[in-house]
């Protein structure tokens, strides 16, 4: 693998590189984006009460699941199309899916004929488009702004979606109290009419890169060896896959239990909920302003950020202060997500980004609600404040052994070149 280090004239393009909405193609981009997080963040509590109010308790899990378990299932082959072919018309097809899908459980639910299967062929047909555009929509970003300007843009992108997460709660909430879940569901399908346009309308070359010598899951298992044989990026999915698994879940599990337990009930939770997501808005600001000289070495360091909250909340400190450092949390969910997308799409070729985004998507996808799963009786049985203080010792054990390896040492010192898959076992 061939190395080249980064001058000081590198450095200072990077420090003044191009704010990316003065480019035509990413404003287009991310307006259609901003429109479409805003519709999928109503979509949570909105088709929540909609399986509810048509088969009660019982349809509300079966619901769910049916959304995300194609996307677990079909992440990586959607990963696979984004390399393969145009990933524009990837995610315009997955848009126009997801639209109809949503359009049609809205009008179902309006006219009072929606039943139970309804919302579970649509909701799993919604999760396969989104298991189709994420990793199409990872790769396409390179292409709509400079490479020095890569972690701008996604920082503005996560700063809108973490943005549209704290206005659609009460919104979602308005909605469905007032008009029904059905009018919602409209709205998000309106949302993916607009991504959709707004990426018609974009002027880019044609990347098709389809091939006849290679299967699916040829593609797949090409994808697979370009990660195990590529160290840093073999550690980074693995850390973000595991601090899912070991630290995000069982808070989630162990933070409201701790907060009914301590603080007296869900409006401390909600509190601190509204806390982080703040954080999470401070945070995308300030990647839009920082790249770090040492870029590999930061996205490990930021999960640090999160010990003093984790601390704080299994000790029982007082609610002031857990909700304080909860700032910090959402902060480093915010840097964590932008450096990491900057560092995979600048160091990993074009032809396999969307597939190395689709690993970088499972983490969530399965070890999130495996984690969650498990973490539940965990809890039960030994507590969770003892839950919380296993996390803290991960976190602080598995950073500080990354941080000490020489190879991300003298690999974050370096700018390296892309590798296409085919020659991972050769580097």
């Amino acid at each position: 693998m061939a190395y080249v280090h980064l001058s000081g004239a590198r450095r200072r393009a990077r420090q003044k590189a191009l704010t990316p909405l003065r480019l035509r193609t990413f404003r287009q981009y991310f307006i259609g984006q901003a429109l479409s997080t805003f519709g999928d963040s109503l979509v949570p509590l909105t088709i929540a009460f909609a399986a509810l109010d048509v088969g009660g308790p019982g349809a509300l899990g079966l619901v769910l699941a049916a959304n995300r378990v194609p996307i677990a299932m079909l992440v990586l082959f959607g990963g696979v199309l984004g390399d393969r072919w145009d990933r524009r018309w990837v995610m315009v097809g997955a848009d126009v899916l997801r639209c109809g899908t949503q359009m049609t459980t809205g009008l179902l639910l309006i006219s009072g004929f929606a039943e139970v299967w309804h919302l579970v062929v649509l909701q799993g047909l919604s999760g396969v488009g989104t298991a189709v555009f994420v990793p199409s929509a990872s790769g396409l970003v390179p292409s709509l702004v400079p490479m020095e300007s890569l972690q701008k843009a996604h920082a503005f992108l996560g700063l809108a979606a973490n943005t549209n997460k704290v206005l659609s709660i009460s919104l979602a909430g308005a909605l469905v109290a007032t008009v029904g879940p059905g009018i919602a569901l409209l709205v998000d399908a309106v949302t993916f009419a607009a991504s959709a346009v707004s990426l018609l309308l974009l002027r880019l070359p044609s990347t098709a890169r389809g091939s006849g010598r290679r299967s699916l899951w040829g593609d797949v298992r090409d994808g697979v060896r370009f990660v195990i044989r590529t160290p840093w990026l073999r550690v980074l999915l693995g850390y973000s896959a595991m601090l899912q698994a070991l630290v995000i879940g069982p808070h989630m599990v162990a933070g409201p239990l701790l907060a009914n337990e301590v603080f007296g009930g869900a409006g401390a939770w909600a509190a601190i909920g509204v806390v982080q997501a703040v954080g999470s808005i401070v945070g995308g600001m300030v990647a839009i302003r920082w790249w770090p000289r040492r870029p590999l070495r930061t996205v490990f360091g930021v999960g640090l950020l999160m010990t003093p909250y984790l601390l704080f909340f299994a000790w029982g400190a007082p609610l002031w202060l857990v909700a304080a450092s909860a700032v910090a949390v959402g902060m480093q969910g915010a840097l964590f997500m932008a450096m990491q997308s900057t560092i995979l799409q600048q160091r990993v070729p074009a032809s396999a980004r969307s597939r190395v985004a689709a690993w970088s998507q499972l983490g969530s996808l399965v070890l999130l609600p495996t984690s969650l799963a498990v973490a539940g009786p965990v809890v039960s049985e030994i507590g969770g404040e003892t839950v919380l203080l296993v996390g803290v010792g991960w976190l602080v054990l598995s950073t500080g052994l990354v941080l000490s390896s020489s190879s991300i040492r003298s690999l974050d010192v370096k700018e390296a070149s892309p590798v296409e898959p085919g020659e991972a076992s050769a580097a």
